[in-house]
């Protein structure tokens, strides 16, 4: 009789990051510009690195927004001196929505476009900004951790976006309806920390979301 072998399962942490406060004396959408981080968000950064020092990291990436890559720099700082290079991954970019509304204060946003104001609140998944939906950003923000994943099997990774790409993201892996979106968005505040159990081919949600 020949045994069969078992095929160890890979187990993995994965970690979503949002990038820290960033300096907005002007209280503007910042969307795509390179707007560094303020103080209070260098602060955080560092906080986010002092945990993620203990989790045996091996890679850190990066959306190409300024306050990611700042905010990845510190993150790599702390756990490895600036050992582990930080790498700009373009599919974590802000979500199409930001870059819409770019330098617009949220008054000038309700103004502007009260109709898509009212159905993004009402059923933010039904809404097109931008040329992307909540469907669109979830899917590229997975297939980007999947694609990565392969490359790093059973090594735990750091990914540095922002909180629409991230909770998006988390609703698809809980399949949640993504109209969920303000209902969960709380737990994915500046400098925060979301994490995420690659078994296998399965990514499992680890953080906890609002019923």
């Amino acid at each position: 009789m020949i045994k069969s072998k078992k095929v160890k399962t890979k187990f993995a942490k994965i970690f979503l990051v949002r990038h820290g406060e960033v300096q907005n004396p002007k209280h503007i959408i910042y969307g795509y510009l390179p707007l560094p981080l303020s103080a209070k968000g260098r602060v955080k950064a560092k906080r986010a690195g002092l945990f993620l020092k203990k989790q045996n990291i091996v890679a850190i990436f990066s959306s190409p927004q300024k306050r990611t890559r700042e905010t990845a720099k510190i993150i790599s700082q702390v756990i490895s001196k600036g050992k582990i290079k930080v790498q700009t991954v373009k599919e974590l970019h802000e979500s199409a929505s930001g870059h819409f509304w770019e330098k617009l204060t949220n008054q000038q946003v309700k103004e502007k476009y009260p109709k898509i104001i009212r159905d993004y609140r009402r059923q933010p998944a039904k809404v097109n900004i931008g040329g992307e939906n909540l469907a669109k950003i979830a899917d590229r923000i997975l297939r980007t951790v999947n694609k990565v994943i392969k490359k790093y099997p059973g090594q735990n990774l750091v990914f540095v976006s922002h909180q629409e790409p991230i909770i998006a993201a988390l609703l698809k892996i809980s399949r949640r309806n993504l109209n969920d979106l303000h209902r969960v968005k709380a737990i994915c505040s500046t400098g925060s920390i979301c994490e995420v159990w690659s078994v296998g081919k399965k990514l499992i949600n680890k953080t906890y979301l609002a019923p």
